[in-house]
Formats: structure tokens, sequence, C-alpha cells
């Protein structure tokens, strides 16, 4: 559905989303009967509640685990580091952040983590450009002789100020863990299709929509 939706903005209405990131994706409920029987559940068996000045507190009956912290912005969705305009004008910028924002919707967790505690407990954009460049090697020279802010983080022959911060053991195999074999493959080579330093690299979201991993289905090997 984000595919088709990602389609119909970019080929009919010429238009980018630009803030493509978990928090606003909608989730279709597999079977609708869901709400019918939780409906009728509470009216059985209605919840605890406290009703206070501000409304009324719910008790509910699942335990959701931790607290999951919303995203504060989109920065780990978009390849904005190097501050190339292309790659935040057109639609080759919500392909990047769809590629990336896979790894929250089938591992539960970021792609990459931009934090490394021998600097500090916070996001660092120098770890994440050192994490991408672990994974993906390092920016082409056309890309980053065109980009706004490369002199912060590269020399002017294109090293990486922070070459110490890149990983040694980061590759795209190791990030994925909830599926296996043939699946796993083909998952890892839809996802590399978006997420390419070169924009131009990039798949469309229609050419996209016709990957095999979309509508093969693949035995269990876990």
């Amino acid at each position: 559905m984000t595919l088709q939706g990602l389609d119909y903005l970019h080929s009919e209405c010429e238009v980018i989303h630009t803030d493509l990131k978990p928090d606003n994706i909608l989730v279709k409920i597999e079977d609708p009967a869901i709400l019918d029987r939780d409906a009728r559940d509470e009216y059985v068996n209605p919840l605890p509640q406290k009703v206070t000045d501000k409304g009324i507190i719910y008790l509910s009956r699942n335990d959701y685990g931790q607290f999951s912290k919303p995203t504060r912005d989109n920065t780990d969705y978009r390849l904005r580091f190097i501050g190339v305009g292309q790659d935040t004008t057109f639609w080759i910028a919500d392909i990047w952040s769809l590629g990336v924002m896979i790894w929250d919707l089938l591992e539960g967790r970021r792609l990459l983590d931009p934090i490394d505690k021998r600097i500090g407990e916070e996001y660092d954009e120098r770890v994440r450009i050192a994490q991408l460049t672990g994974l993906l090697g390092p920016p082409p020279d056309d890309m980053l002789s065109c980009g706004q802010r490369t002199s912060i983080f590269y020399t002017p022959d294109g090293r990486f100020k922070h070459s110490d911060l890149v990983p040694q053991d980061i590759e795209f195999e190791k990030t994925v863990a909830r599926i296996s074999g043939l699946e796993k493959a083909k998952f890892l080579e839809f996802a590399k299709r978006m997420i390419r330093w070169n924009p131009s690299e990039r798949s469309t979201a229609r050419d996209l929509l016709k990957d095999p991993w979309l509508y093969e289905d693949y035995p269990s090997e876990m």
C-alpha cells in the first residue's frame, strides 16, 4: 500500500512526500472482525476506568511492553547530511526514506543506530555517515563535489574526516534476523534497489511494485 501510494504521488500528482517515517504509516487490519469482537468484549466486560479533569483513563488488558519513542523528526530516514539538492527535491528522496524505513517494519528497529558511546549518548551525524559508509562504501566523488555540507565531513580530496568511526563488521546480511534463506536474499535485493548513494541508481516506486519479493511465497526456514 505504501509503494502504491508513493507511485500515485510521484507519477500522477507529481508530488513528493519528504516525510516518510514509521509515525506516518497506517497499517491495514488483516481481519476486520477483530474490531467487532473487541467492541462486543468491551460491552460485556468494560475496561476499568478513572474519570479525571482531563478526561477518562482506561486500563488496558494487554501488556504492550515498553513505550515506544515517537520519531522526533525524519533525519534517520533522509539522506541530508551531504546536502545534495537533487536528493531532497525529487521523488528519489522518498525512495531512500522507504528503503531505510523497511527495517522498522520488518525488524522492529532501525537499520542504523547513529549513536557511538565512545563520543556520546545522543544522535550524531558523524556516526550516521560512518555507518552508511561501512554499509555502502564511500559516497561517489561527484556526489561529494556538489554537496552543500561536504566540507563539514570530508577533506578536499574526498576523505571522510572521521574514518575511525566507520564500523568494520557492518553489512546488510547481518541486519536482518526475522527472515532467512531465499526470502532474506530477495528482500535484501529489494531493499538495495532503494538504498543507494547515487540517486539516479534508485528504482522508482512503480518499478519496485514489480519486484518479486512482494509477491512470492517463501517456505519458513527459521
